[in-house]
């Protein structure tokens, strides 16, 4: 009988940074999915820090609607790869016909819905904004070599700096995969993607693997295991660091921020931040205020510290 579909936004709130990450996520997930039983919110964590997830936390994701998982125990990487928790989360079944991964330090402005209509053969990401491994160098013909295959003709294009065409290189921030078994080995893309991740850091010499592993072997296991990639635009993945003109920035589905300072201009933060102030539970409004206190100072101190270190500079010339 065949599943209806369905789909689970998942992430890792691993450590207190994640965790406080999370709530902005959790919130604008809820708000563009609200009354779409399809669709529903898983949390990971890690065994040493579930029992210090705090109150707020616990409110905010009972009133969005989020499970919370711990992660199951990772795997032995080569060296330290905290990166790898979003591997470890995706191989985990959660029951559904589709998953999307999001990275915590980012925002929804709009519903997902539409990626549970990805053939069971298919995945969908946004390309990286430029060319953080390989250009240039022969790494990605080794990379393939290691899995005996060769580079892929077809080529995507950036999405930042000059927006040069690449290989098939992704932004691992926003990645939506079938759970649907593959015929050839039984086991679902998460699956693949750690065993090909695991495989590539301890078999494959080459350089610079972090942080970039889980990027790295993303189109790797894509052609390894023939899926198909639905290759999106910016607006599933819009990168708000160092933008020149915070007023143009457009109405897209996810925001990815990076760091507060680059959210606190958007022009999307002050609907955000109102959302938020409806959205926690009273208890709590104090530790959001400061919360929000934090992410409008942000900027501020960002641009203090740069005129210092500026001025500094100068000083010592």
């Amino acid at each position: 009988m065949t599943q209806d579909p369905s789909l689970a936004l998942f992430y890792v709130a691993d450590g207190p940074r994640l965790e406080e990450q999370s709530w902005l996520l959790a919130m604008s997930l809820k708000r563009a999915h609200d009354g779409d039983d399809r669709i529903r919110q898983i949390a990971y964590v890690g065994e040493a820090h579930r029992p210090e997830i705090t109150d707020m936390t616990h409110a905010i994701y009972e009133v969005c609607g989020v499970e919370l998982r711990t992660l199951p125990n990772p795997p032995k990487w080569k060296g330290g790869y905290p990166h790898g928790n979003k591997l470890v989360a995706a191989r985990d079944d959660r029951g559904t016909t589709h998953s999307i991964f999001l990275d915590t330090d980012m925002a929804c402005m709009g519903s997902l819905a539409e990626f549970m209509d990805l053939p069971p053969d298919t995945t969908a990401a946004a390309p990286e904004g430029r060319p953080t491994w390989g250009a240039g160098t022969d790494r990605w013909e080794r990379a393939y070599a290691h899995f005996g295959m060769t580079v892929p003709t077809e080529r995507v294009r950036l999405l930042r700096g000059r927006r040069h065409e690449f290989v098939p290189y992704f932004n691992a921030g926003f990645i939506a995969f079938p759970e649907a078994r593959h015929p050839m080995d039984g086991k679902r893309f998460g699956e693949h993607w750690i065993e090909t991740a695991l495989d590539f850091d301890f078999g494959c010499a080459i350089a610079n693997k972090r942080p970039w592993l889980d990027q790295i072997t993303l189109p790797l296991t894509m052609k390894r295991f023939g899926y198909k990639t639905r290759v999106l635009d910016e607006m599933h993945n819009y990168s708000l660091s160092h933008r020149g003109n915070y007023s143009n920035i457009p109405d897209a589905t996810i925001l990815h921020y990076h760091r507060q300072r680059f959210l606190y201009p958007a022009p999307q933060w002050p609907g955000l931040r109102d959302m938020m102030r409806d959205m926690v539970p009273v208890p709590f409004h104090a530790r959001l205020e400061d919360h929000i206190a934090t992410i409008e100072t942000s900027l501020q101190r960002f641009e203090e510290e740069q005129a210092a270190e500026k001025a500094a500079k100068e000083a010592e010339g």
